[in-house]
Formats: C-alpha cells, structure tokens, sequence
C-alpha cells in the first residue's frame, strides 16, 4: 500500500487568493482551491516538489519582523531558484552556507511569513562522500567547488582529516584514493599537538552567562562538547587553537595559556568571540 502518513503545514492567511497567486510566481504548483461565494478563496493546497502547503482562510495581517512560523524548502539548486526570484521577492538573507551544512537563502512571503530555501552544501556533500567512502561522491564536491572558486584551505584540511580518521567505511584502498583527491585539491595534514598538551586542555569551562563547553581526550583526540550536547571531534589550526572536523564555520576554540598553566578558553563564531573561565580540570 503507498505510504499515507505525512504532515503538511496549514497556514492561515489574510487573503488566499493573493497567497495562491504570489506563491505561484515563485514556482509552487496549485494542487487544489475551494471557492467562496464569487472570485474568492477561502482554503488551497500547493505543492513544491513532493512537498506540500496549505492556506486557510481567517489568518491576521501582521507588521511583525518574524511570523509564528517558517516554511523550508529543499530545493535540488537553491543557486538557480535565488537568481530567478531574487528580484520579484523581499529577501531576508541571500545566499550564504551555514555551520549546519546546508547552502540557503530566506525571503519573506507576502503575509511575512518566511521561506527558506535549502540544501546540502558542497562541504556536507563532501564529507558525505567521505564518511561514505565513496569517491566518486567526493570527486563531484570537490569539482563543484572548483568550479566555484574552490574551498577554504581549514575545510580541505577538515576533509583530508576525517579520510584520514577511519571512521568512514570503505577500505583501505579506497581511502587512499580520497586522500590523494583531496591532497591535489590543496588540503594539507592539521598540525600535531603532542598528548602532554592536549591532556592540558581537558576540563571544563564556563563563561559569565552560564554557558559551558567541555573538553575531553579520547584516543589521543581532543572533543569539545556545548553543555551537555554531543562531544564534537575537534582538529588543530595551530598548537592552541581547534575547530570541529565534521562542521564548516561554526567557529573555534582557542585555549588561554599562561605559565604554562590552561586559565580558559575563547570561543569565536563568525564575528563575535566569547571568553570562558577553567573551572574545573578533568581526566581523560
């Protein structure tokens, strides 16, 4: 039997008829509409994709910056959607790929309702491919990138690392396939920090707002965790400062050393730093 279990958002608008028209201009595709008494519309079914949205009639006009829900899209390429629409549409934030993965942008539909289209971006596909051990995967995100002005030298070395760590599942062989792909796309090995001073940087750290990250050692490799979130693997930029391998842009950890004896931690995300105090040293 074909698989009926799904959820589909009904939003409740001002004026359905307007929303139906609008949403059609940007290529959402009109499933179907049920008419009131003359040319309105009181409810319509709008599919994009294999997704779909409804529209109800008795929703509120709202000046408001954000409404009380979001639409995301995912798209098959958000770069060609946004150049075909960017004109015709208020845009919240153009196009731009985030810490998470995905490669998006966000407008605002005529209700003020927000919209953001996404997908996976060549760093996720890339360490898709990778965790997958498959190059042909692999050798597709890297020419895309290519093509594109190429990737950062930290996020070739984020990928060379993970082909490197053997947690993905191919063999042997075909790791180091991936490794020399990467290699010639630019990506270089992290800088060694030796065991002695990772171990100096485990324990816990807390800042003046309550947030706090901790620092484990596990197999001779460093993880940061946010409170009580899933540790992440951690690789060096230099002998003080770390980044996530499996997350591109989500910022750094650089640990505050003075006479030879780790005080804290500095948190860097995108233009804003944050300081944390040790508080606490732990074990491996």
């Amino acid at each position: 039997m074909p698989e009926r279990q799904k959820v589909v958002p009904m939003i409740h608008v001002p004026d359905v008829r307007a929303t139906v028209d609008w949403y059609e201009s940007i290529g959402f595709t009109v499933i179907n509409t049920y008419g009131n008494d003359g040319e309105g519309l009181s409810f319509a079914i709008l599919s994009f994709g294999s997704s779909e949205v409804m529209f109800n009639q008795g929703g509120q006009s709202s000046a408001r910056h954000r409404r009380e829900v979001d639409l995301y899209v995912y798209s098959d390429n958000v770069d060609d959607l946004y150049q075909r629409i960017k004109e015709r549409v208020e845009v919240v934030e153009g196009l731009h790929d985030t810490f998470y993965g995905m490669r998006e942008f966000i407008i605002r539909d005529l209700n003020r309702f927000w919209i953001t289209f996404g997908q996976p971006s060549v760093f996720e596909v890339l360490m898709t491919g990778i965790r997958e051990g498959n190059k042909e995967v692999v050798r597709a995100a890297l020419d895309v990138a290519l093509e594109s002005g190429g990737l950062k030298p930290q996020t070739l070395t984020a990928a060379l690392a993970a082909a490197s760590s053997g947690e993905n599942t191919s063999g042997d062989n075909q790791n180091s396939e991936i490794r020399e792909m990467l290699k010639k796309a630019g990506a270089v090995s992290p800088p060694e920090v030796d065991a002695e001073t990772l171990q100096s940087y485990v324990g816990k750290y807390k800042g003046e707002q309550g947030f706090e990250i901790n620092a484990t050692l596990k197999d001779g490799k460093l993880f940061a965790a946010i409170g009580a979130q899933q540790p992440l693997s951690l690789i060096a930029i230099d002998k003080t400062t770390f980044r996530p391998i499996a997350f591109d842009g989500l910022g750094t950890v650089t640990f505050n050393v003075e006479a030879g004896k780790t005080i804290g931690c500095s948190l860097k995300h995108g233009p804003n730093t944050m300081q944390l105090k040790r508080v606490k040293e732990a074990k491996c």
